[in-house]
């Protein structure tokens, strides 16, 4: 049993270094086969080890002439060449080594402190001169429990963006806002501009690689400006990796992948970016009319306000001239508390406005902004891709026109190859492996870039809905816990406006329900914040 194995096993590795590495026609062969021998493509084991072995080389011998007969044909009539097939691109995987990142002060400390969670923070910013006629805005940065406070403009921003593009070409670098407007100068389009900077930062900070890059930390710890522009000028300075063995990985190793499933992934892909990329700009615009329709029921809200506060100012003084008592002091009370419980109501729609704004526009803008910059990561694996294709095409039609003319001084061939002239002058698919070296080189160059960035891409997508997914859960948490303390304060203010009401109707329902919106704000106040307002 185990000696039929072993004659298998030799037969099989015949046809693949005979004819699939060598480049002929699979689908011909089997033809070929079935010719001679009845289901002879369809079972090895009917064919003895020297029968196959023979098969093979009249088949190769068959095919050669056909190319020889074909070559004064296709020289006079200058007809397209069809481009031999010498790569798998449906099904190829493989790995390299690569290089390992260095140690930084920031990822020492992450190490070193696994308890605790770096936190960076955006909060303030400042007008600062730069000479006597221009001025720049400078943002605050805290990276906490580190301790590092640090201030930087807009275009330390982009330069540390660019320098991560350029290290990591095959990766999705997070999206900044655009230069600014000189017409913008409000203090909401720099709070904005700060989020979106924040969240840049945060968001490299989540990423494995990203974080590890020297010049991160120094953006985040180094307070002296010319410092910090010297590190600047020595990443300018550097050229990215144009091979994947030049590549920093978190592992030291790059996977290289092409395949058809990944193929499918990436038009997916490239369908589902631009599809949910109007949806967020569609969500985004409706948060911002919701942002207007909320301002206009507070403005609306306002004027009922002074509109009960007149009322109270009237009836004021109409009991001071008349000394009435009774009814009309009631009333006075009514339009108190209503003033009262209309500027809470007020209190309610600003409150919702304002997490509107930063929890659900804001939000949406950026992650648009994040969309949209995963769309252009995804068409530059495109380009990628689209140029290793051209070069391919075009270093295999100028073999296939040099195998043609049958010249081979004109093929460049390296002095050590294994084979000899005459083996590779009537073996296409050999001849094609040692032609124009330095050509074939620079594809599969571009061929191994393209094919990491093309595994990666997956990997960077998940990476990227998986800080979508923190962040999500880090606001919108928080808003829910501001929005039921919200809620439970102006449940106090209608507790209060009910209680009077209803002891005008010498009723007890309003101290009920006035104990109740007590005990329930109480509750709040110790679940969100641990303490209980006085």
């Amino acid at each position: 049993m185990q000696d039929i194995e072993q004659e298998r096993q030799r037969k099989q590795d015949l046809l693949v270094s005979q004819i699939v590495d060598a480049g002929y026609d699979t689908i011909a062969f089997q033809v070929y086969c079935e010719q001679i021998k009845q289901n002879g493509s369809q079972e090895i084991d009917l064919w003895t080890f020297e029968e196959l072995q023979k098969t093979i080389q009249d088949f190769i011998k068959k095919e050669d002439s056909k190319e020889l007969e074909k070559q004064p044909i296709q020289q006079t009539t200058n007809q397209q060449f069809q481009i031999q097939k010498i790569q798998d691109d449906s099904n190829f995987i493989t790995e390299v080594q690569c290089q390992l990142p260095g140690r930084t002060k920031l990822t020492d400390f992450i190490m070193e402190n696994t308890h605790k969670q770096v936190e960076i923070i955006m909060s303030e910013y400042i007008s600062k001169s730069d000479g006597i006629i221009s001025s720049y805005i400078s943002f605050k940065i805290e990276t906490k429990p580190i301790g590092w406070v640090v201030n930087r403009r807009f275009t330390d921003f982009l330069k540390l963006r660019d320098i991560l593009v350029m290290t990591y070409p095959c990766h999705l670098v997070p999206p900044i806002p655009g230069k600014k407007l000189k017409s913008q100068t409000g203090a909401a389009y720099l709070e904005k501009r700060m989020r979106i900077m924040e969240l840049f930062l945060q968001n490299c900070l989540y990423h494995p690689l990203f974080k590890t890059h020297p010049l991160f930390s120094d953006f985040l710890e180094i307070s002296d400006e010319a410092k910090l522009k010297e590190k600047f000028n020595q990443y300018e300075k550097q050229k990215g990796p144009s091979k994947p063995g030049e590549y920093i990985t978190t592992n030291g190793s790059c996977v290289l992948e092409i395949s058809n499933e990944l193929q499918n992934y990436s038009n997916s892909l490239s369908d589902y970016l631009k599809n949910s990329q109007d949806i967020y700009k569609k969500t985004g615009n409706n948060f911002s009319k919701l942002c207007t329709d909320l301002e206009n029921l507070s403005n609306t809200l306002t004027a009922i306000t002074e509109n009960f506060n007149t009322l109270d100012k009237l009836t004021d003084g109409f009991i001071k001239q008349t000394k009435s008592q009774g009814a009309i002091e009631q009333i006075q009370l009514v339009y108190q508390e209503l003033s009262k419980f209309v500027t809470g109501w007020q209190y309610g729609v600003n409150f919702q406005m304002k997490n509107v704004k930063e929890n659900f526009y804001e939000f949406f803008r950026y992650h648009k902004k994040m969309q949209s910059s995963a769309y252009d990561y995804l068409q530059s694996k495109n380009q990628l891709q689209q140029k290793y294709q051209n070069l391919k095409n075009k270093v295999n039609e100028k073999k296939e026109q040099l195998y043609i003319k049958g010249d081979p001084t004109k093929w460049e061939l390296p002095p050590d190859i294994p084979k000899t002239l005459k083996e590779l002058q009537f073996n296409k698919g050999e001849a094609f492996k040692y032609m124009l070296p330095n050509e074939t080189k620079q594809v599969n160059e571009i061929r191994e870039m393209y094919a990491f960035m093309n595994h990666q891409l997956q990997e960077e997508i998940n990476q990227m809905i998986d800080f979508r997914i923190k962040v999500y859960a880090k606001k919108f948490v928080r808003m829910g816990q501001m929005r039921a303390l919200e809620t439970a304060k102006f449940h106090h203010i209608l507790a209060n406006f009910l209680q009077v009401l209803a002891e005008m109707q010498g009723s007890t329902t309003g101290q009920m329900y006035n104990r109740r919106a007590s005990v329930f704000i109480d509750k709040r106040y110790d679940q969100f914040f641990g303490i209980v307002p006085k």
